[in-house]
């Protein structure tokens, strides 16, 4: 299959809308940091499939496996032949030092080691193949994408692969490059029908009303309120991005929808949700040609 541009998940698509429209609390801004980097290193790693192996490559991407009440997220699993490859993907950047069962930075911030999270997501993911099978091989790894990332104090034991050795992962799995088997489709398209896309996952610990958000038109790049319409189109002028006035007007339907999903979509509500920024008849003729 093709490798496909990722799709930015939903948590992430929410947490620009509310810091663009809301004060968001120091701890959503930390996590909203980590979703987009997290999003750029996992953009860095399909661009490594592509550029090193087959596009017919059976990659998997953004999985929630959930097997006897325990989940984990597959950031993405490769198949070369009759073997798995399940990876874990971090876009650190800086120094790091590992410790027993974590990796700190040279300035002393701690993290919880990822190879934790990888053996738990191998369980998981080994409980639910093992439905199906018990011949199959999962090799894990870590695989750190940011080439301004260094670990000091690595163990040779470790499922890294750190970025000084991803050139020659990948020219491994080049030379052993193997079409997936018959019976390794099948497998795989039962295990898509028992996991759901990652990209739907939705904090409920995330608190907002419709009432607090600031209204407006915002930049679907930067989430800028700063835009300059004309007639056909709408510039940012913060960071120059153009869209067509129906683009921006459907964005911000996709916006809402997301934001809100048990609203349903008027042109009264959209008129109020983008402040009165277009004219109304305007909202209401674009709508029509969306429904």
């Amino acid at each position: 299959m093709q490798i496909k541009s990722r799709v930015k998940p939903d948590q992430l698509k929410i947490l620009e809308s509310l810091k663009a429209r809301h004060k968001l609390e120091y701890s959503k801004q930390l996590y909203l940091m980590n979703l987009q980097k997290g999003l750029e290193g996992e953009e860095r790693f399909d661009e490594l499939i592509r550029r090193h192996l087959d596009p017919e490559t059976i990659l998997l991407k953004d999985r929630r496996v959930n097997v006897n009440g325990s989940t984990a997220q597959i950031d993405a699993l490769l198949v070369t032949g009759d073997t798995l490859r399940l990876y874990e993907i971090k876009n650190y950047e800086g120094d790091y030092q590992q410790l027993p069962g974590h990796l700190r930075t040279l300035k002393g911030q701690e993290f919880i080691c990822p190879s934790v999270q990888l053996n738990r997501t191998r369980k998981v993911l080994e409980q639910v193949l093992g439905q199906w099978t018990n011949s199959l091989e999962i090799k894990a790894y870590v695989i750190f994408v940011n080439p301004g990332f260094t670990l000091y104090d690595a163990k040779v034991s470790n499922p890294f692969i750190l970025p000084t050795q991803i050139a020659e992962h990948f020219k491994m799995l080049k030379s052993n490059e193997v079409k997936a088997s018959k019976k390794m489709k099948r497998l795989i398209d039962k295990l898509l029908l028992e996991t759901n896309s990652g990209v739907n996952y939705r904090d409920p610990s995330l608190k907002y009303t419709y009432k607090e958000l600031k209204k407006g038109l915002i930049c679907n790049k930067c989430c800028s309120f700063n835009l300059s319409l004309s007639q056909r189109q709408a510039k940012c002028l913060d960071c120059g991005k153009k869209n067509s006035i129906t683009q921006l007007l459907t964005d911000h339907i996709d916006e809402i929808t997301l934001l809100f999903p048990e609203m349903k979509v008027s042109t009264p509500l959209m008129y109020d949700w983008i402040d009165g920024k277009l004219n109304k008849r305007r909202v209401g003729k674009i709508l029509k040609t969306l429904s």
